[in-house]
């Protein structure tokens, strides 16, 4: 993967861009900070040129005098002017790298906060897209990373050019001709650093898939939940060597940047310093010709090396502040994205899900849905209706499209080709991609919260996050309340053993725990997706009857691969391949002897057997 090429006569507007980019997010993050910073770095420059003004004035003062005894009141004067602005020039450089330093915070914040955001409410089907995954990790990496340099570097840019320009007056009041050709002494730096900026961010851009490759590697290193199975397997040193074949190609990448930057910055280093000398060469020939004093001369020259000192930190400023600025594109266009998603009203928050009338009758008509990089469609012109009160169960192969089919009916994902309706209003406009209030759902991959038993129960309806009472009414209807009071803080103990003072709980538990959560919901439709997975055959029993029990005044639909969970099912939906090619109660479907039968009796005959 490369960076997008980018057309000279484009580049310089890009490059602008990139800096309006740059100083519009480090604005945004603090307005007030920002200002303050920028004030104080201006004072700070400002107020060096004005001991430079000051210092020339002072010194003919002085030279003017001679080796009078008395001392002039003009003197004094300057000599105090030059003390006051010696201690704001201190004060505003301290104070302002301590405002600095929050507005570098802030700005973290700012873009850690855009991309949890993000997260939160583009449509769930761009989490199937690898293109997607790789601009948010880029959106990741360059938004939060990148905070810190980016808002170390804007304001350090705007007063340096506040500081060079006050130099230049400066040194304009001295010799006007000097001050052109000092600052030229920048341009080798700004080349150099513009043409190094260019090629980092281009090396970041096609380095990404192996970013997340790494990354993965040490997610699956340090996670709790596949740390047995890398034990179990002695998969940490092959999982080392991967991580550092992957690490060691970046640094490889890097080091050939480097050895680049480095030859380039050193060539504009040697023409900048060859520039400045020039500049110092000028001013003693005007002195020999007498086109300057003594005095004006040195002041002359500290004014040429303070101006060259400042307008090369604002070229370097301004090559940082650019490439740092290239790489927030991905940022930014996620962030105008879901700005965009939420003014045509296509997302909803998911704090805040659409409220509906609780269901009468929903209607799948025509319905195909295919991931971004699938060869094939996961479901396939599949129809049928479900009534208030029943309990449907849909059964299928691996890969037959049931996971698929639940986000459909919870209104998460939109369907390629035809429509859900929820009494005969299509779920898209219902939902945009968030969920329902009249919708619970408990997925095989439930949410593990590090957050208090009641709080890990009290997410299926956040609003209601304080009625302590409903949370253990949920658990107990769940048959969780039992094991969650015996916990060392009852209900208020954390979940995870990854957390001080938490406790960990069995795959059997926490599966009640999400049944307590979709039952604190109290929805009208819940979807219950390979909710006995991982029981035992008595758990399973148990969990059933709490199943059995979500009956009354609600619809149900039950994924399961275990057809004595499914068999008493009002309904039982057949998936093969995507498409429905079965529909009906258990007997009518043994009756059928068709692709139902066949699956029953090979799992019973296991069972029979053994």
């Amino acid at each position: 993967m490369s960076a997008p090429k980018v057309e000279p006569a484009t580049e310089g507007r890009a490059r602008g861009i990139a800096l309006v980019r740059a100083v519009s997010i480090v604005s945004a993050a603090d307005r007030g900070a920002f200002a303050a910073v920028v004030c104080l770095f201006a004072v700070s420059g400002l107020g060096v040129a004005g001991l430079v003004l000051i210092g020339n004035q002072l010194l003919h003062e002085l030279i003017a005098q001679g080796g009078a005894a008395d001392v002039s009141g003009r003197t004094w004067w300057l000599v105090a002017a030059a003390i006051g602005v010696a201690g704001a020039v201190s004060f505003a450089g301290a104070a302002g790298a301590g405002m600095h330093r929050l507005l570098a915070e802030r700005t973290v914040r700012y873009c850690a906060e855009v991309i949890l955001r993000l997260a939160g409410q583009v449509p769930l089907r761009e989490f199937d897209s690898p293109a997607f995954h790789d601009k948010l990790q880029r959106a990741t990496r360059t938004g939060v990373q990148s905070a810190i340099p980016i808002a170390m570097a804007v304001p350090q840019l705007l007063g340096a050019l506040v500081g060079s320009a006050g130099l230049a007056v400066g040194l304009a009041v001295v010799s006007p001709w000097l001050v052109p050709i000092t600052l030229l002494a920048s341009v080798p730096l700004w080349l150099a650093g513009k043409s190094n900026s260019q090629e980092m961010y281009s090396f970041s851009f096609g380095n990404t898939p192996g970013d997340r490759a790494r990354f993965h590697i040490e997610h699956l290193t340090n996670e709790r939940k596949s740390a047995p199975e890398v034990r179990a397997y002695r998969l940490a040193p092959y999982l080392l060597r991967r991580w550092s074949t992957l690490y060691d190609e970046r640094i490889e990448g890097i080091s050939a940047l480097v050895r680049r930057f480095v030859r380039r910055s050193a060539v504009g280093s040697l023409v900048g310093s060859v520039v400045l000398g020039g500049v110092i060469l000028l001013v003693l020939h005007f002195v020999r010709r007498g086109d300057l004093t003594l005095g004006s001369a040195a002041t002359a020259c500290v004014a040429v090396l303070l101006l060259a000192n400042r307008s090369q930190q604002a070229a370097t400023s301004l090559a940082q502040t650019m490439e740092h600025g290239l790489h927030l594109q991905d940022f930014v266009e996620l962030r105008d994205r879901v700005e965009h998603f939420e003014r045509a009203g296509r997302i909803r928050r998911a704090s805040h899900p659409a409220e509906v009338e609780p269901l009468a009758r929903l209607v799948v008509g025509d319905v195909s849905f295919s991931y971004p990089s699938a060869a094939r469609p996961a479901l396939d012109q599949v129809s049928f209706d479900i009534a208030a009160g029943e309990v449907i169960a849909i059964v299928g192969h691996n890969g037959s499209g049931k996971t698929t089919l639940a986000k459909l009916l919870c209104g998460l994902y939109e369907p390629t080709d035809g429509a859900v309706h929820w009494n005969d209003r299509p779920m898209s406009e219902l939902a945009g991609d968030g969920g329902l209030s009249e919708v619970g759902v408990v997925f095989q991959d439930f949410g593990r919260y590090w957050f208090s038993a009641a709080d890990n129960i009290a997410v299926g309806d956040i609003e209601r996050n304080l009625d302590r009472a409903a949370i253990e009414d949920s658990a107990e209807q769940a048959g969780a309340d039992d094991f969650l009071r015996r916990l060392p803080d009852g209900f208020d103990t954390p979940l995870g053993m990854e957390v001080e003072g938490g406790a960990d709980l069995s795959v059997g538990q926490w599966q009640r725990v999400a049944i307590a959560r979709v039952l604190f919901r109290n929805a009208s439709f819940i979807v219950l997706d390979e909710p006995t997975a991982s029981l035992d055959a008595e758990a399973e029993a148990a969990l059933f009857e709490t199943i059995e029990g979500l009956r009354a005044g609600r619809t149900v639909v039950l994924i399961s691969h275990r057809f004595s969970t499914v068999r008493s099912a009002d309904r039982i939906l057949v998936l093969h391949d995507g498409r429905l090619v079965e529909n009906g109660s258990h007997d009518e479907l043994m009756a059928l002897d068709g692709r139902y039968r066949r699956m029953y009796q090979l799992q019973s005959s296991a069972y029979v057997d053994s």
